[in-house]
């Protein structure tokens, strides 16, 4: 349950119109490494604020462990970073991107749409200020640019750790820093003269092949469209973006540290937790409401002496129910492999992997999480797990688990747990996570794990 001083959140009712509660789901199939990069920022009230390039962290699984990826994304110049209204914007050029795989069974390098299109698969209304809204996020997006495997201090460093070649009698530099990569490449208004010297009369976009090939392939998540574009917090609308991919992670858990937040989407920071909880009252309230979220919760925490929070969500029935929709829609649309569409020389589906730091040590890695952490997760483990016929040698073995497996891992096996049970399948659910959880201690190479079954392991 919520803290008490969450209570907005259960009279989430209050912030929407009944009829906004009930609006008919538009599924929309959107490209899955995009939406695990926390590219955009809190719409500000004042042009010209904020800053011009921000370092963030993107967490991905990859090759059966939990990694993160130090990203810096770079804004376009005066333009600034991509915002909310951005957001909203890129979404209904997903869903006109999606309409047309459908028609035209194929989407070209270079793709065309009417700033008319794009507003009306935004779900907003045609205006003046809506128009230049539009030109502003194609030319934003355009000068975006995402470098993996740098970060701003490295990128400072860059001057003292350079290496300097003698070639053709000219000085060049090299560094190994890292590579950038943009998701619109070249972009033509309405009005200007395209490639082939002809006045283009819509948006001509280039698509990065990473992005192109990566959704072709069907590396989406799905997204409720309509839940989206109904939502009215700019906060509120980063909070839905951020949560698919951390709920993806998670199996329908969540927990980001705030400092992480504040870092994402320049925020200002609090350090009581009653205002951290008044900061995203709103925008809980809003995906409770619309059962996007099921529960939230602010929980302090210690690091290395200084006080932060962590954010701690639980997925609601809406995020499963679309969730449980992806392969009926990629199947529709007929994305991967076997449409014949995916370009067999694209030799890089995700780019930013090659952001990735050396492999960790996953024993260390899963000691360093916070004691409110694993306190949390042995709680969920011990109510899921109900009586045990030796409850205290079944709590050290959990102990153990949490103290060894990254708890990441728990909390995605904990979640394939709760939707085997809500199908409907006969399973002792303390007894089937453990035996999911030994499995992973064993891919880390926990030594205990190889034992044969005893104490706690058994039912």
């Amino acid at each position: 349950m919520m803290p008490s001083e969450q209570s907005p959140a259960l009279r989430s009712t209050e912030l929407l119109p009944r009829e906004a509660l009930l609006t008919a789901p538009v599924l929309l199939l959107a490209e899955h490494i995009l939406g695990s990069i926390p590219l955009w920022e809190v719409k500000r009230k004042k042009s010209g604020e904020g800053l011009r390039e921000k370092e963030v962290v993107r967490e991905v699984f990859f090759r059966g462990e939990l990694r993160k990826i130090p990203l810096v994304i770079y804004a376009s110049g005066n333009l600034g970073l991509p915002n909310s209204v951005d957001l909203e914007l890129f979404r209904g050029f997903e869903r006109w991107a999606l309409a047309e795989l459908g028609r035209e069974k194929t989407l070209p390098r270079v793709v065309k749409i009417s700033g008319a299109e794009i507003l009306h698969y935004a779900g907003k209304e045609s205006s003046g200020r809506a128009y230049a809204e539009v030109d502003r996020f194609f030319l934003r997006m355009a000068g975006t640019m995402i470098a993996a495997g740098r970060s701003k201090t490295s990128l400072d460093e860059i001057e003292s750790d350079r290496s300097l070649e003698e070639t053709g009698g000219k000085t060049r530099l090299r560094t190994k820093r890292g590579i950038a990569f943009k998701i619109f490449g070249t972009v033509v208004v309405p009005g200007q003269v395209n490639g082939t010297g002809q006045l283009a009369d819509k948006y001509e976009i280039e698509l990065a092949p990473w992005y192109r090939e990566s959704l072709l392939n069907g590396n989406c998540f799905v997204i409720d469209h309509s839940l989206f574009a109904g939502m009215r917090g700019s906060l509120s609308k980063l909070l839905h973006q951020l949560l698919h991919n951390l709920f993806y992670l998670g199996k329908g858990h969540a927990e980001q540290r705030y400092s992480d937040l504040v870092g994402f989407w320049q925020l200002s920071r609090y350090s009581s937790r009653s205002r951290v909880i008044e900061q995203f009252a709103e925008a809980h309230s809003e995906l409770t409401a619309r059962e996007f979220l099921q529960r939230c919760e602010v929980v302090p925490i210690e690091t290395d002496g200084k006080k932060d929070f962590v954010l701690v969500w639980d997925a609601g029935a809406a995020w499963w129910k679309t969730e449980s929709q992806y392969a009926e829609l990629k199947a529709k649309y007929e994305l991967g492999e076997s449409s014949g569409r995916v370009d067999r020389e694209a030799t890089v589906i995700d780019p930013f992997l090659s952001g990735l730091p050396d492999v960790v040590n996953v024993d260390a890695q899963a000691s360093g999480e916070d004691p409110t952490a694993a306190l949390r997760l042995l709680h969920e483990v011990m109510e899921l797990s109900g009586r045990r016929k030796d409850p205290v040698v079944w709590e050290k073995w959990w102990k153990r688990a949490i103290g060894t497996v990254p708890h990441a891992f728990i909390w995605r096996r904990i979640g394939e747990v709760r939707e085997r049970k809500a199908r409907g399948e006969q399973i002792n659910m303390g007894s089937y996570l453990s035996r999911l959880v030994k499995i992973d201690a064993r891919r880390v190479g926990a030594a205990w794990a190889a034992e044969s079954e005893k104490d706690g392991s058994r039912s």
